[in-house]
């Protein structure tokens, strides 16, 4: 596996998750409303926090993205979703 067919996995483990949260949105879309917001400077953080997705649901996309990448990928995957997953619902007691 190369650091491009690795991205490829990251990016679409990242668009699942957006497409299953609340409200839906692709990663895609997530990337060109930042590049519209400020266009000198990569940042989707405020983007990334209209949309929320439960742990489990994350936690389940994850692994099966993390089945098609070795060790070291599997953990820069994890890094990546640090930066640009969905933020977690908060779930009611």
């Amino acid at each position: 596996m190369n650091d491009k067919k690795a991205l490829e996995i990251f990016e679409e483990c990242v668009n699942e998750m957006y497409e299953n949260s609340t409200p839906p949105i692709t990663w895609n879309d997530v990337q060109s409303k930042a590049i519209e917001f400020e266009p000198n400077k990569f940042t989707i953080q405020g983007e990334i926090r209209k949309h929320k997705l439960s742990e489990e649901k994350y936690d389940e996309i994850k692994a099966k993205y993390e089945k098609k990448l070795d060790t070291y990928y599997r953990r820069q995957l994890a890094w990546f979703l640090l930066d640009y997953s969905p933020t977690f619902k908060e779930e009611k007691k």
